[in-house]
C-alpha cells in the first residue's frame, strides 16, 4: 500500500517543480510580448541595430522558459498548489518580468550605446511593469543623437501597458481554474471577476482595456499628437504609468503648442491633449467590473458604488484644496493679484490632482520642487500644502481592481464607514439596531467583520513600508532627501504613481553610490507596492514550507528504509 502512494506521488508534479514549469509558460508568453517592440523597426528602419539586443531576450526567455516547460510538467499530471505556492510563481513571475525587460536596456549600456546600470535598468523595468512611471531614461524621440529613441520608448510603453492588464491575468488565464489560475489571480489583488471562468474575464479585461487605448489614440490624433506619441501616451496613460517618449513628458506639448509636427494631422492643442490625458487615467483607476456597468448603460449601479462615490466628493474636496492653495503660493511668489494666474492655476492643479488620485505620474510642467516651470510661461510655486496633498492622494491610490496602485479606495471607504458605524452604535440606544452596509458591484450587502480587519490591516501594513522606505532615503542621501522631498518620492514608488522630487538621469550619473542604495530601495518599494505587500511575505513562508515539507519526505523515506531493513534482518 505505501509502494502504491508512493509510486502515485511521483507521478504527480508539485512544489517547486510545479512552480518552475509554470513559469516556464510565462517566460514563453514574456518572450512574445518583448518581440513587439522589433516591430517598430518597420517603421523606423534607421533604428535596425535595436534588433539583435531585443532579438537575444526573445531568443533567452524562449529557450529557458521551454525547457522548464518540457522538462518539468509537459504532460505529466500536475497537483494542485499547496498553500501560499500560488505566491511563490506570482513572486518569480514578476521577477523574470522584470529581469525580462531590464534585460535590453543592459545589454544596450554593455555595448556602450546607454548609460544605465544595472541597477538603472531593473529600476525602469519594475518601474514600467509596476505602473509607477519613475524613470532614469534619457534616450527620448527628441534627445539629439539618441540610441534607438523609438524601439526603446516603444518598449517602456509596452512595459506599462502589460503591467496595467496585469502580468498575472495574462498566466492565469493560460493556467484556467484548474491549474490555478484562480488563485494565481487572487494573489495579484484581484477582488473582482468579471466573469466566472478566469480566460474569459481575461479576454474581457482586454477588451475594454484595448477599446479604451484605441478610443485615447484617435483623441490624442485629434489634439494635434503625432501618431507614435498617441500610441504611447494612451497606452501608457490607460495603464496608469506615465512612461512618455518625450523628454519632458506631457508638458513637451505646451512648447509646441500651435505647430503641426510630423505624423500629427492637426496642429497641436496642448490644452486638448491634457484634458485627453485627464480622462484617459481617470479610466485607469476604475475598476474593471464597474466599467462593464459603464459599457453595458447600468448608470445606476455604476453611480451608486461606494468607489465612485468617494471619487466624487473627495476629489472635488482636494482639488478644491489644492487649487486655493497654489493659487495663494503663486500670487505671493509673483506679487500679483490673487486671480492673476487662476487660469494656469487651475490647469495645473487639475492635472496634478488627477494624475496622483489615479497613480498616473504624468507631468505637464518641467519640475523642480516645489517650483514648476511652465514652458513658454511662468513658473507656478506649488507650496507646502499641495505637496501635503499629492502625497496623501497618491498614497490613498486608485479603485480596487483597477490598475492603479496605492491604499486602494475601497479600503479607505470601508476604514472610514467602519468607524462611522463604530461611533454611530456607540451613541445609539443599547435597543437600536443599525445594519452596516456598503454599495459595491451593484449590490448592498453587509460589511463584513472580516472585510473591515483586512482593510484596517492592509492600511497599517502599507503605511508602515512606506515609513521603513522613507527613513532609508533619509539616512542614504541626506544632502537630497528632506523628510518633505522624502516622503514625497516614496509615495510616488509605493503607490505607483512616478512624480519625482529627487530621481531622475542627472541624480543617478552624478551620485553613483547614493543612487545605487536609492534605486533598489525604490525598486522594492514600487513592487511590493504593486503586489500588495503580502503575497512577498507568503512566497517567503512558502519556500520555508516546501523545505520542511522535503526534508519530512527524506526522514519518512529514511524511517521506512530502516524499518524495511529490521524487518528483513528479523527474517
Amino acid at each position: 500500500m505505501t509502494e502504491e502512494i508512493a509510486s502515485h506521488q511521483e507521478k504527480e508534479v508539485t512544489g517547486f517543480r510545479l512552480v518552475l514549469g509554470y513559469l516556464g509558460m510565462f517566460m514563453v508568453l514574456i518572450g512574445i510580448i518583448n518581440a513587439f517592440p522589433m516591430i517598430v523597426v518597420a517603421f523606423y528602419r534607421d533604428e535596425y541595430s535595436a534588433l539583435p539586443i531585443f532579438a537575444s531576450v526573445v531568443a533567452s526567455n524562449l529557450i529557458v522558459g521551454f525547457l522548464l516547460y518540457f522538462l518539468l510538467i509537459y504532460k505529466k499530471k500536475r497537483s494542485r498548489f499547496r498553500r501560499h505556492q500560488e505566491s511563490m510563481l506570482l513572486i518569480l513571475t514578476w521577477l523574470c518580468a522584470i529581469l525580462s525587460g531590464a534585460a535590453p536596456f543592459f545589454i544596450a549600456h554593455l555595448l556602450g550605446e546607454i548609460n544605465m546600470t544595472f541597477s538603472g535598468a531593473f529600476f525602469e523595468a519594475t518601474s514600467g511593469f509596476s505602473t509607477t512611471g519613475l524613470t532614469v531614461f534619457e534616450e527620448f524621440i527628441d534627445t539629439p543623437g539618441a540610441f534607438c529613441p523609438h524601439v526603446f520608448t516603444f518598449h517602456r510603453a509596452l512595459m506599462n501597458f502589460i503591467g496595467g492588464v496585469g502580468l498575472v491575468l495574462l498566466v492565469a488565464s493560460v493556467l484556467g481554474a484548474g491549474g490555478g489560475g484562480v488563485a494565481l489571480y487572487v494573489s495579484e489583488g484581484h477582488s473582482d471577476r468579471l466573469l466566472p471562468n478566469i480566460a474569459r474575464s481575461a479576454k474581457l479585461i482586454f477588451g475594454i482595456y484595448s477599446f479604451y487605448t484605441l478610443i485615447g489614440i484617435v483623441a490624442l490624433l485629434l489634439a494635434g499628437m503625432p501618431i507614435f506619441d498617441a500610441i504611447c501616451h494612451s497606452m501608457a496613460a490607460l495603464s496608469g504609468g506615465g512612461f512618455s517618449p518625450r523628454a519632458e513628458n506631457v508638458a513637451a506639448f505646451r512648447s509646441l503648442e500651435g505647430l503641426k509636427l510630423a505624423g500629427a494631422i492637426v496642429p497641436v492643442n496642448s490644452l486638448a491633449i491634457e484634458l485627453i490625458m485627464v480622462v484617459l487615467v481617470c479610466l485607469s483607476a476604475i475598476s474593471f467590473m464597474l466599467h462593464t456597468f459603464l459599457l453595458r448603460g447600468k448608470f445606476k449601479d455604476f453611480f451608486r458604488d461606494a468607489e465612485i462615490r468617494y471619487i466624487a466628493c473627495c476629489e472635488a474636496l482636494f482639488l478644491l484644496i489644492a487649487f486655493f492653495a497654489v493659487l495663494f503660493s503663486t500670487s505671493a511668489l509673483h506679487a500679483g493679484g490673487f486671480f492673476n494666474d487662476s487660469g494656469e492655476v487651475l490647469r495645473f492643479s487639475v492635472f496634478y490632482t488627477f494624475g496622483c488620485w489615479t497613480n498616473s505620474g504624468f507631468a505637464s510642467t518641467t519640475s523642480s520642487f516645489p517650483y514648476h516651470i511652465i514652458p513658454g510661461g511662468s513658473a507656478i510655486y506649488a507650496g507646502h500644502t499641495f505637496t501635503v496633498l499629492l502625497i496623501i492622494l497618491m498614497l490613498i491610490g486608485g479603485g480596487a481592481g483597477s490598475s492603479a496602485g496605492g491604499i486602494k479606495q475601497y479600503r479607505i471607504v470601508v476604514a472610514i464607514r467602519s468607524l462611522y458605524y463604530s461611533l454611530r452604535y456607540r451613541f445609539a440606544s443599547i435597543h437600536e439596531r443599525y445594519p452596516r452596509v456598503i454599495t459595491r458591484y451593484g449590490e448592498t450587502k453587509e460589511l463584513d467583520e472580516g472585510t473591515i480587519h483586512e482593510a484596517h490591516h492592509y492600511i497599517f501594513l502599507f503605511f508602515g513600508m512606506f515609513m521603513v522606505l522613507t527613513l532609508v532615503l533619509l539616512f542614504v542621501d541626506p544632502a537630497h532627501y528632506d523628510l518633505e522631498s522624502a516622503a514625497f518620492d516614496m509615495a510616488s514608488a509605493v503607490s505607483n504613481t512616478g512624480l519625482s522630487w529627487v530621481i531622475g538621469p542627472a541624480y543617478v550619473s552624478s551620485h553613483s553610490v547614493a543612487s545605487f542604495v536609492t534605486l533598489w530601495a525604490m525598486s522594492i518599494g514600487m513592487l511590493l507596492g504593486r503586489l500588495e505587500i503580502l503575497p512577498a511575505a507568503y512566497a517567503v513562508a512558502n519556500v520555508h514550507a516546501e523545505i520542511h515539507y522535503k526534508r519530512g519526505l527524506r526522514q519518512r523515506a529514511k524511517r521506512e528504509a530502516e524499518a524495511l531493513k529490521m524487518m528483513e534482518e528479523g527474517e
